[in-house]
């Protein structure tokens, strides 16, 4: 089998398995590869910047707004941080795609020249021209700032991450997609276990007279918990990783690289970086699906206490009169309440939702099963990809010792 090098390699990274590449080929191409990251930081630096300028107003302007236009306000301010999110990921892969179909090196060259001076010399200075950023802050500090960001961008790129990141990106697409599942089959035996704690006065008590710091303490410490838990959970699953094999010649490898019909090489010791990296895969892979479903779960509530619990309620519920709802500066058109009752039921449902994937015969077969059939394709090519390097460097010493007889 003649396998195309660099095919392979884009083709692993496209998985987010870097660490599978051969060593002397990691670092190939590692400008072009974080052009798309520069592209990637250079939007969110500016829609960011752009959202903290709309957001910070005074608390008497802010509700001087929510009064004349809140609804258009609100939904202003949420297309933008749904911009944030999305533009900047968009607007990388378009330039990882525009990378690849320009031939001319000097064109590329020239676009990926442009792009680093727009990041480190013409976005700082185009800041604060447009005032998004205010003359205070020294621009040639915030210059040295982005050619820094710009050496650890290459070096996270050089060690794989960006591969490892462009995947997860990839993969809460695929999520996005497949709410569907995630609300057909999950969410409704969920909802009988935490519908009742929705209305439990001393949750909403307990829940309102945290402050802001505290309420995302106690996120973080239940999310803590769940990063724990799935690491020991692909502990144990690392140990079967010898069984993880797909049939010579399987239909999932067709199309790809690594299209053959020969007998399968044998599966190769798996280092400790590729272990590493698999594990990785696995873990963002399956806090996607978590952080997904906790946001489905989220989005519910508020519908549904919105709809279904009136203010008078909701102070009778919480012991007091509640404040409207703000979420990391976004503001809400509910109580806080609400919104804070909703955010712990979300993440509360996303730990169970975890342990569910892994004791629950049913979740696991919908939804981690599927993770493990990918791994599995990627390490059958893995082992043919290994198998050729060691061919390819055999074949080179036995050219070598030719040319030496005499």
């Amino acid at each position: 089998m003649d396998l195309d090098r660099r095919a392979a390699d884009a083709w692993f990274r496209r998985r987010g398995l870097p660490m599978v590449i051969h060593r002397r080929r990691r670092g190939a191409g590692m400008l072009r590869r974080s052009t798309p990251g520069v592209v990637f930081l250079c939007l969110l630096d500016l829609l960011l910047a752009g959202l903290l300028k709309l957001l910070d107003v005074p608390e008497d302007v802010l509700e001087a707004r929510m009064r004349s236009s809140g609804l258009g306000y609100v939904l202003g301010v949420l297309t933008l941080t749904l911009a944030v999110v999305v533009v900047p990921v968009v607007a990388g892969r378009l330039m990882a795609k525009l990378l690849r179909i320009l031939h001319r090196t000097r064109v590329r060259l020239a676009v990926m020249a442009a792009t680093l001076g727009f990041w480190v010399v013409l976005l700082p200075l185009g800041e604060r021209l447009t005032g998004l950023v205010s003359w205070g802050d020294s621009l040639v500090m915030a210059v040295l700032t982005n050619i820094a960001a710009l050496v650890v961008l290459m070096l996270l790129v050089r060690i794989g991450i960006g591969s490892i990141m462009t995947w997860a990106a990839r993969s809460a697409v695929s999520q996005v997609r497949a709410i569907g599942t995630l609300a057909s089959r999950a969410l409704p035996l969920l909802l009988l276990v935490v519908m009742f704690s929705f209305f439990t006065a001393e949750l909403w008590q307990a829940v309102e007279r945290l402050s802001p710091g505290r309420l995302w303490l106690v996120v973080g410490f239940l999310t803590v918990i769940g990063a724990v838990f799935l690491a020991s959970m692909l502990s144990d699953e690392m140990k079967e990783l010898k069984s993880w094999t797909v049939e010579p010649g399987a239909v999932a490898l067709r199309g790809t690289p690594f299209d053959d019909d020969a007998p399968s090489p044998g599966r190769r010791v798996v280092s400790t970086a590729e272990r590493l990296n698999i594990a990785l895969v696995l873990f963002f892979a399956q806090a996607v699906q978590i952080v997904a479903f906790g946001a489905l779960v989220f989005v519910f509530f508020i519908v549904f206490g919105a709809l279904m619990i009136r203010p008078e309620v909701v102070a009778e519920f919480a012991g007091r009169e509640s404040a409207p709802g703000v979420l990391l500066g976004v503001p809400l058109p509910v109580s806080s309440a609400l919104v804070n009752v909703s955010l712990f039921l979300a993440v509360f449902s996303g730990l169970y939702f975890a342990a569910s994937t892994a004791t629950d015969a049913r979740y696991r077969r919908s939804f981690f099963e599927p993770l493990l059939e990918d791994v599995k394709i990627s390490l059958a090519a893995r082992d043919i990809y290994l198998a050729h390097w060691a061919d390819a460097r055999r074949a080179e010493v036995v050219t070598l010792e030719a040319e030496d007889i005499p």
